[in-house]
């Protein structure tokens, strides 16, 4: 328990005070007025930390005070009892107030442990039991303690109560031990008796021990049969005699073909044994632990005595690890059991509990030299009970039983305490005997080449000989050193290598050298693919040599020619079965096609992979371990190795998920264990392969090793859902199940969940060697190398370098020198080698770290030709302005005489073109007075015309005025007409005698139509089919006088009314008002017509006129036309005067700049073509130039001046010495930097020797984000000036919305300034130092943990660093170029000098200053208006240079 737990805490957020168990027991005992003795036991080791806080109660003042207050008195009653295994953490003050009782073992010793034991065994055994002790016991003990060596050491008393315990388990009636049957009890107590001596104090000695062993107790019992050891029988009830465990074996046992290989389990001598013994000590309720090292198949007995309990057993397994506590295992068996009763737990479902403790000695021991997790179960095993640590109460634990295994102390195991191993009955298993080994794999393989032919079937004994042999070899030879701790070899490597000639395929293998091949592949990768260098694998391929020629009679480069071993795969062909590869050009070709169909898929980075030989034989290393069932992998290697890419690719292959966790500040073990619960629905609810892709970078937590190390050891990490989102994935699981037919209980479920996710999870984890910690995690995490196949990515031999720098290089245009290729490619092979060594020399020199990766080869390579191809255009450019400015100015004269003639030529155009005008000009003149004339005779007819036009309109308007008045009545009668019909005329006709008005009406209608006045004409008319139209359509224009008179003669009459008619008849109605009607418009039309004759003779004159006035117009338009063309032709004229005079006037300007041009240029002339030679001479050495330069951007950073000046003589002379043209005083810091860019740097603020101009250009230039290690901060002030006017973002560790102002920064193309870092960076920004990029749509997106941001190809990212020598891992130094800024004594000189003067004499310091900023501009401004004269010369153009010069008076003024 913490101190908290155990006197009590204030919770700091809420100060609320939470009671410790000891604070709540001391107050209720203390307040207890009951006179009787009370009892307070601390039973565990002291501590300097919680025994202190007690002094005061243990002295005379008897008082604990707690931090809230509060004081507890103890009374004389209650008394204080310490039980402990030693006194090594007490303090003397603690000593001092301690009366001290110190149980001696030689004081009593084991016979009244066994006197005690005795009483509760059967009176009729008791005598026989005494003489067993008496016979066997006191000589074992004494001859194992002189002659035999244990791996794990037990005291005298834990050996005899192991004893007794495996007694008691074994000596039932069911084994023969039957009080009534007197005459055999007691052979048969005799015989139990040593078989439980045998397996409980002679069972901790190693394998020369058991052979001792067996001496002595053949030399005591003579009934022991002569083959083997003592430990290979047991006892047979039934026959009353020893009988070995071989006989429990089946005769002839077969493994099943379709059953995964994990899950076979051969039956040996040792599994029999150990299951017994386990199985018998565990259903009596006995603690056991398995001991031994590992391999040996302690978690195989343990998990099958699991899987062998029947239905009232539940089994929970616990994988013990270094970061294991106390409250860890606490809570996750809590989490199996339920209550009962008040503080009374048992196991769910009324089951009983085996509780596995696997790797038992894993956890770490404390500051204090305990193990809090076995304290716990130890302080169980003694009383049955634990607290509850926030209710300070005893929570009982029933019906839990404990099985444990551990591992020698050494590594990561430690020594567990005596007082816990005592409560064990502890049991060495040793290593099998080869017999066995032969049995368990030979069984195997020759069962599958049974299905081989008869030439194949017999080297299977061969394989598991030579197999075994190897293994012996490999582990004696390859012992774990610090730096080679993952060399730990066991049985589990030898499983490994017939897994994978269980792969083999009858029509792939069919010869011997096939299955021999197939051997040497498996062992290659079991054994040589974890070592670390070549020197140990040449020899491993010597013991491999060895045993190639005495077992399989044969060499290793006769079966494997050129000595490269074989490459198996079962992803070349369509049956997926287990092939031998040897055509590796196809290999390669079909690796090329996965990769670029990978980069083809959406989403994902795309990855620039040139696949040599190491790297696809990684892949298929991968490939060959998670193509199994619950393959996982190891990957040792430095950053930018390839791990993760090639890791990646293997997975494509496989057509695996790959799975990874999303690092960020907020990072810690629950979000680690949110992304386990979603690779476990992908894993085993989803049911998809999938691949875990894991970094030791991505550790922030050193608890995300032990889920790992939990999930690669069985595959369950404690404690990983709660109830309700279990019942979600049981939910899920269920529809699964059903189909397996799986009872859908929830350990059921569990189970399988877990035995899905172990079938389709594949943890491929990476980590670096370099460090502490990586020799740390291999000893603490044992599943991390016992549960991975290991890889160790080595450095990339020479072979791979020149593919790699071959492939880069394959269509550049280097030159016509012979082999320039293949030389570049070695130079660059040379490069990396010796920066790894001056780095591995500097180590040694100055204690400075620098790591050379794959990844600083790569961007050399990449970055040769884009600075070659870069370096040509800018040098072709600068030959080319120059050499064509050359040209111009020679070319200048003859283009000046030309203008001299053209001028000469205007000037005589503008003197006859002047001429021309005044001409034009009189012409106009003489038109344009006719012209006036006669626009002034028309324009006073036409007011002539529109005086009388207007006096023929008030006449017309008239007339029509005096008719209008006519028309009303007009049509009315006309719409009367028309609504008579042929009825209304019948009407009228059929009168024999008509109606004197009728009839008036009539001769009236008659009168009109110039007819008859007669009734009888009338009816006549009235039978007319168009009577009524010829009524309307009456000429009423044209009546007579006379009609008319005689017509008004009738309308005068007073009854000649349409009223009065109408009475009569309607129809006479209607051609009464008619006839009134042509009286009334005749009568008006006889008024009217002399004014419309007058209207029509003023009309004709009046068109007459208008005619005679438009002719006039015509002929005046005519003359404006003609008169607008002469003006047009006298503007044209003009406009050309205008042109050639202003043309000979700028001619004469032109050719006095022109002259002036000329003359300036002329001295520049000799300038430029003695740059134009050296700069010809210099594109001759930009093949070794960019080389040398493109190799300092990559790897100088790290190192001071010394080491790369160094560094640049070697690689010159191997550049020269390769007849490759360089500079002969070649400069990184010239050859790369602008005059200009650096004396703005050392304005802003950078340093002027070449130690910082070359930093400064490997921060602007290189490929990745650099990190400058920055001790006097020269970096940070020189970035500042240089970055502040595009807006730079500064930020550190402790910027609390430092995540978001970088995010804003990379979509708005900030720069961004990190400063103070320390030797670890943010996990968050890898995929920043990636650049790991994805396009989609044409748009440049990075993702930020749960989110894609868009990309600004402007942003820049500097880190800094004040620390002064750095140990940053090979990762962060393959992400980012590790710049070293430590100021020079120069540059230090320099800066002391101006402090001073400035402090001394300010104004001589200013001037200075102000001198450097105005000769840099004025510098600046030269080079400037050079490229800019330069620029107007486009080789082309003839006049262009000229034209363009001689119009901008600034460059003629040059």
């Amino acid at each position: 328990m913490s101190l908290g737990e155990l006197y009590g805490k204030y919770d700091l957020p809420t100060n609320e005070w939470t009671d410790g168990v000891l604070s709540s027991l001391m107050r209720s005992a203390c307040a207890d007025e009951k006179p009787d003795e009370k009892w307070i036991v601390f039973d565990g080791p002291v501590d300097a930390l919680w025994i202190e806080s007690m002094n005061s109660v243990m002295d005379d003042n008897k008082v604990l005070t707690l931090i809230n207050g509060e004081r507890i008195s103890m009374p004389e009653e209650v008394s204080l009892l310490f039980e402990v295994e030693n006194l090594a953490m007490a303090s003397p003050a603690t000593v001092s107030r301690c009366g001290m009782v110190y149980n001696d073992y030689v004081d009593l010793g084991w016979k009244p442990f066994v006197q005690s034991w005795l009483e509760k065994r059967h009176k009729a055994e008791v005598e026989h039991l005494k003489n067993a002790f008496d016979k066997f016991l006191e000589p074992t003990l004494n001859f194992k303690k002189t002659h035999c060596k244990e791996l794990i050491c037990i005291t005298e008393l834990n050996g005899v109560a192991s004893l007794c315990r495996l007694y008691d388990s074994l000596a039932t009636p069911v084994n023969g031990v039957n009080a009534s049957d007197t005459e055999n009890l007691g052979r048969v107590v005799e015989l139990w008796f040593t078989f439980s001596l045998i397996w409980s104090i002679c069972a901790s000695v190693d394998e020369d021990g058991r052979k001792k062993v067996d001496d002595l107790l053949r030399s005591i019992d003579v009934t022991f049969p002569v083959k083997e050891t003592v430990y290979e029988y047991y006892v047979d009830p039934k026959h009353k005699s020893w009988v070995p465990f071989e006989d429990q074996l089946p005769k002839s046992w077969h493994y099943n073909s379709s059953v995964p290989f994990h899950k076979i389990m051969v039956p040996t001598v040792d599994t029999v044994r150990y299951n017994m013994l386990v199985q018998a000590l565990v259903l009596n309720q006995h603690p056991v632990l398995l001991t031994g090292p590992v391999g040996t198949g302690k978690t195989s007995v343990a998990q099958n005595v699991l899987q062998g309990l029947d239905k009232k057993w539940t089994a929970l397994t616990i994988n013990m690890s270094a970061q294991m506590t106390s409250n860890n295992i606490q809570a996750i068996i809590e989490s199996q059991t339920e209550k009962r009763t008040k503080g009374v737990f048992f196991p769910a479902g009324g089951k009983q509990m085996l509780c596995f403790l696997d790797d038992l000695n894993m956890p770490a021991h404390d500051l204090f030299g305990s193990q809090p997790p076995l304290e716990l179960m130890r302080f169980w095993i003694d009383y049955g009970f634990w607290y509850d640590r926030q209710k300070q109460t005893p929570k009982y634990v029933k019906d839990m039983f404990l099985l444990a295994s551990m591992g020698p102390p050494g590594g990561g195991r430690t020594q567990i305490s005596a007082r816990f191993q005592s409560t064990f009955n502890l049991i060495n298993m040793t290593f099998p005997n080869e017999s066995q080994i032969k049995s368990i794999f030979g069984t195997m393989i020759n069962q599958k080449l049974l299905l081989f032919n008869e030439e194949v079937k017999l080297v299977g004994e061969t394989v598991t000989q030579a197999t075994l042999e190897l293994y012996n070899a490999v582990s004696a030879e390859f012992l774990p050193t610090p730096a080679k701790i993952h060399y730990l070899f066991n049985l589990r490597d030898i499983s490994k290598v017939f897994q994978g000639l269980l792969r083999a395929h009858p029509d792939y293998q069919d010869t011997q050298n096939d299955i021999t091949r197939l051997w040497i592949h498996e062992c290659f990768r079991v054994f040589s693919d974890r070592l670390v260098n070549q020197s140990d694998m040449n020899t491993f391929i010597a013991l491999l040599e060895e045993k190639l020629a005495s077992l399989f009679n044969i060499t290793f480069h006769c079966i494997c020619p050129n000595k490269q071993p074989p490459i198996f795969g079962d992803f070349m062909n369509n049956s997926s079965a287990y092939e031998d590869i040897v055509d590796v050009k196809n290999l390669k070709k079909f690796m090329e096609t996965q990769l670029d169909d990978y980069n083809l898929t959406p989403g994902v980075v795309p990855m620039s992979l040139v696949l040599f030989r190491d790297a696809i034989q990684h892949i298929t290393r991968v490939v060959r371990v998670i193509s199994q069932l619950r393959g996982n992998m190891l990957l040792i290697g430095i950053g930018g190795s390839g791990r993760q890419s090639l890791s990646t690719m293997a997975a494509f292959i496989c057509e695996y998920q790959v799975f990874q966790v999303e690092v960020t500040k907020q990072y810690h073990k629950q979000e680690f264990r949110e992304d386990i619960k979603k690779l476990y629905r992908l894993a085993g609810v989803d049911n998809k392969p999938t691949m875990f892709l894991f970094n030791d970078t991505q550790i922030v937590d050193e608890s995300f090793l032990e889920d790992i190390n939990n999930i690669l050891s069985s595959g369950e990490v404690p404690n990983l859902y709660k109830q309700d989102e279990f019942v979600e994935v049981c939910n899920a699981l269920s529809e699964f199940a059903r189909k397996d037919k799986v009872a859908e209980t929830p350990d059921s479920l569990f189970s399988y969940l877990i035995e899905r996710v172990r079938n389709n999870l594949h943890i491929v984890f990476c980590m670096s060697p370099v460090g502490e910690l990586f020799r740390n995690r291999i000893l603490q995490y044992p599943a991390i190398v016992s549960c991975t196949t290991i890889d160790w990515f080595s450095e990339w031999p020479k072979d791979a370098l020149l593919e790699v720098a071959e492939r880069y290089l394959d269509g550049l245009d280097l030159g016509s020198l012979e082999g320039i290729h293949r030389k570049v490619a070695s130079i660059f092979v040379t490069i990396h080698q010796s920066v790894a060594q001056v780095s591995q020399r500097m180590k040694v020199e100055l204690k400075r770290n620098n790591y050379v990766t794959p990844t600083n080869y790569l961007e050399l390579v990449s970055g040769y030709k884009k600075l070659l191809t870069e370096k040509r255009r800018e040098l072709g450019e600068q030959v080319s302005k120059l050499r064509n400015g050359l040209f111009k100015i020679s070319d200048t004269w003859e283009k000046v005489e030309a203008m001299t003639l053209d001028l000469e030529e205007a000037k005589k155009q503008v003197v006859e073109f002047q001429k021309q005008c005044d001409q034009y000009l009189s012409s106009i003149l003489k038109q344009k007075g006719e012209a006036d004339e006669q626009q002034r005779r028309v324009g006073e007819n036409s007011k002539k015309i529109r005086a009388e036009e207007l006096q023929c309109k008030a006449m017309a308007e008239n007339a029509q005025m005096e008719l209008d008045k006519a028309l009303p009545a007009l049509e009315e009668a006309l719409k009367a007409l028309e609504s008579l019909n042929k009825k209304d005329m019948t009407e009228i006709k059929s009168y024999g005698r008509p109606p004197a008005l009728v009839e008036t009406v009539m001769h009236a209608v008659m009168t009109l139509l110039g007819k008859e006045p007669t009734w009888a004409e009338a009816k006549r008319q009235l039978g007319e089919p168009n009577f009524i139209k010829t009524l309307i359509n009456f000429d009423k224009d044209n009546i007579s006088d006379r009609v008319l008179k005689r017509i008004g003669q009738y309308c005068r009459q007073g009854d000649f009314q349409p009223e009065i008619i109408g009475k009569v008849s309607l129809a006479a109605k209607s051609l009464c008002m008619w006839v009134r009607v042509m009286e009334v418009y005749g009568r008006i039309y006889r008024d009217v017509e002399p004014k419309r004759a007058q209207l029509n003779a003023a009309t004709c004159q009046l068109a007459e006129k208008e005619a005679a006035l438009a002719d006039a117009q015509k002929k005046l338009q005519e003359v404006a036309e003609k008169l607008k063309e002469l003006q047009k032709q006298h503007a044209e004229k003009l406009a050309m005067k205008e042109s050639l005079r202003k043309k000979s006037h700028e001619m004469e300007v032109k050719l006095d700049r022109a002259d002036k041009l000329v003359t300036g240029l002329a001295g520049e002339r000799v300038r430029w073509e003695e740059r134009v030679t050296g700069l010809e001479e210099n594109m001759g050495y930009l093949v070794g130039d960019c080389l040398l330069a493109a190799s300092s951007l990559s790897y100088m950073g790290p190192f001071l001046s010394n080491y790369r000046d160094e560094l640049l003589a070697i690689w010159m002379k191997e550049v020269l010495g390769s007849q490759i043209q360089c500079a002969p005083e070649f400069s990184f810091a010239e050859f790369l930097s602008k005059p200009t860019v650096v004396r703005n740097w050392n304005i802003q603020g950078l340093l002027s020797d070449a130690f910082s101009t070359e930093n400064g250009l490997i921060i602007t230039r290189g490929n990745r984000w650099p990190l400058i290690v920055d001790p006097q901060g020269q970096a940070l002030k020189w970035i500042k000036n240089m970055e502040m006017e595009r807006g730079l973002k500064l930020i550190d560790f402790q910027t609390p919305d430092y995540l978001r102002v970088l995010e804003n920064a990379i979509q708005f193309g900030n720069p961004v300034l990190l400063q103070n870092v320390q030797e670890e960076l943010d996990p968050f920004l890898n995929p920043v130092l990636n650049k790991s990029l994805t396009c989609i749509g044409g748009r440049l997106l990075l993702k930020l943990v749960d989110k894609e941001v868009e990309y600004n190809p402007e942003f820049r990212f500097y880190i800094t660093t004040k620390l002064y020598n750095p140990h940053y891992t090979p990762e962060i130094s393959s992400k980012t170029t590790i710049v070293n800024f430590a100021v020079k004594e120069q540059g230090l000189e320099a800066q002391l000098l101006g402090i001073v003067v400035r402090k001394e004499r300010p104004e001589l310091e200013q001037q200075k200053e102000s001198l450097v900023i105005s000769i840099a501009a004025g510098k600046k401004g030269l080079q400037d208006l050079e490229d800019e004269i330069l620029k107007f010369v486009p080789p082309t153009l003839s006049l262009t240079f000229l034209r363009l010069c001689t119009e901008d008076k600034s460059l003629s003024d040059i």
